[in-house]
């Protein structure tokens, strides 16, 4: 049988290459010595962009006003499948103490971090299903505080229907670089 591709994605430049490697090393570098500064003048440089790191409510509401009524039900209803799945699979899970020996305890606890960071991929390629499956899952899990971030696509800032998801599923912070 031979295989047939219906779909094929662009070709890019070699990502493993020394010269990749040095440039993202340098950029790393600058960032960690001039910090927000200069990771937003690589937004407006590589990117075009030139708002803010953090999505405002005015942000979500007007990304929701132009998101398609069908594709917020797709959302909504990816978002009901996910979070039942993880609710399931969360009380699947137990925690227990078990004397391995005398005085020697071993156990499970299910203790939920505090804060968890989610990339979702919002540019070339957006992913709404990425903010589903990291965000709500973190949010059924017991994570207080979940920071989102997506990165902009060009000099229209976040994919609106990413900020939607995002939005839906219980992001604390939204970021968008």
């Amino acid at each position: 049988m031979t295989i047939k591709y219906l779909k094929k994605a662009e070709k890019t430049p070699q990502t493993g290459s020394d010269e990749t490697r040095n440039i993202v090393a340098d950029m790393l570098t600058k960032i960690e010595a001039g910090g927000e500064e200069v990771a937003l003048a690589y937004g407006r440089d590589l990117d075009g962009y030139s708002g803010g790191v953090i999505v405002s409510d005015e942000m979500i509401a007007a990304a929701a006003a132009t998101v398609s009524r069908q594709l917020k039900d797709d959302i909504q209803f990816a978002y009901d499948r996910v979070t039942k799945f993880a609710k399931a699979q969360l009380a699947s899970v137990s925690e227990f103490e078990t004397e391995l020996s005398p005085g020697l305890w071993a156990g499970q606890k299910l203790i939920p971090i505090e804060t968890a960071g989610c990339y979702v991929p919002g540019g070339r390629y957006a992913h709404v299903a990425s903010a589903i499956m990291s965000i709500a899952t973190a949010k059924v899990a017991g994570v207080d505080h979940v920071v989102a971030c997506t990165a902009p696509h060009g000099t229209e800032g976040p994919n609106p229907a990413i900020v939607y998801a995002m939005n839906l599923c219980g992001a604390d912070t939204i970021l968008s670089l």
